[in-house]
């Protein structure tokens, strides 16, 4: 790492100790049983996910200078609402420190959104957003206000409803990549990079399976395929404005990750503290993750 300039882990979870005191209370659907938070029947391990000294320390054996924390996935539940999105705002507020930047939520699917996002950009606390994967259709009056915030905005899959994905841990070796190229897609052929440019999308993953079918994509605009309107740039520099952490687990793909994306797009992203995630962050990405993701302190209209 260049000794100048800082490193900072760009994927990285805590649970926000609101959900905590929450889940303790038995409030939001939330319990707390055998040291797993219950979350729509899903368990997550508190351990390490509900300590920030903990991430300090893996800050401090990777000789970075922070990380940028997001919520687990299970955490996004879009259905919940604004009161949910408010929660975990507040615990993340008191997650923020000068090595711990985090990520908004946002009530992705409430027309109120937009002007969330406006207020949490105006506080000079949040580092940008992280968002799940849902239908990301009509999102557009979001899409401006992270424009002319020019945020970053972290796409971290989400659940996948496939049942055959059930068996094998398929839902995160398969699920997890799949659910961000589907993400990935939605917003290339809904024109999203090329109408809102300020947007700083931050694939989860090295982007799932995106360099993969990029070109494939690429072939279906060529050949004008069925429900794919003309765009405002071609498929894979629509591609190429995409970030995407470096967490593959495999140098080949690492390499097509850069031939894919850019070597400037690719930042360093652990994972931590789940499993699948990273035993190390590479210097040189950190550099640029920690360039990207400074606390917002900006104030726009949410129209």
């Amino acid at each position: 790492m260049r000794a100048d300039m800082p490193g900072w882990d760009v994927h990285t979870h805590l649970i926000p100790p609101t959900v905590l005191t929450a889940a303790y209370r038995g409030e939001y659907g939330l319990s707390v049983d055998s040291g797993s938070l219950v979350v729509d029947g899903q368990r997550l391990p508190l351990k390490r996910l509900a300590d920030p000294a903990a991430l300090l320390q893996w800050i401090a054996d990777q000789d970075l200078e922070g990380a940028v924390v997001s919520v687990p996935p299970a955490l996004f539940r879009y259905d919940a609402g604004v009161e949910w999105a408010e929660l975990v705002n507040q615990g993340l507020r008191e997650l923020a420190t000068p090595q711990l930047r985090v990520l908004g939520q946002l009530p992705l699917l409430d027309p109120s959104a937009p002007a969330v996002a406006a207020g949490l950009a105006r506080e000079g606390v949040f580092s940008g957003f992280a968002l799940g994967t849902p239908d990301y259709t009509g999102l557009d009056p979001v899409w401006q206000v992270l424009h002319e915030l020019e945020a970053f905005t972290l796409i971290h899959p989400g659940h996948s409803d496939d049942k055959r994905l059930r068996s094998f841990y398929l839902s995160n070796l398969l699920g997890n990549p799949y659910e961000t190229g589907l993400a990935a897609a939605s917003l290339v052929f809904a024109d999203v990079p090329g109408r809102f440019q300020g947007i700083r999308f931050c694939l989860c993953h090295g982007g799932g399976v995106t360099a993969a079918v990029a070109g494939r994509w690429q072939r279906g605009l060529e050949t004008a395929r069925p429900g794919i309107e003309p765009l405002s740039m071609p498929v894979t520099e629509a591609v190429r404005s995409f970030y995407v952490d470096d967490l593959v687990h495999d140098e080949a793909m690492l390499q097509l990750l850069v031939r894919t994306f850019g070597a400037a797009h690719v930042l360093a992203g652990s994972d931590w503290p789940f499993p699948m995630g990273s035993d190390e962050v590479v210097g040189e990405r950190a550099v640029t993750a920690g360039e990207l993701t400074a606390p917002l302190a900006k104030e726009v209209s949410a129209r």
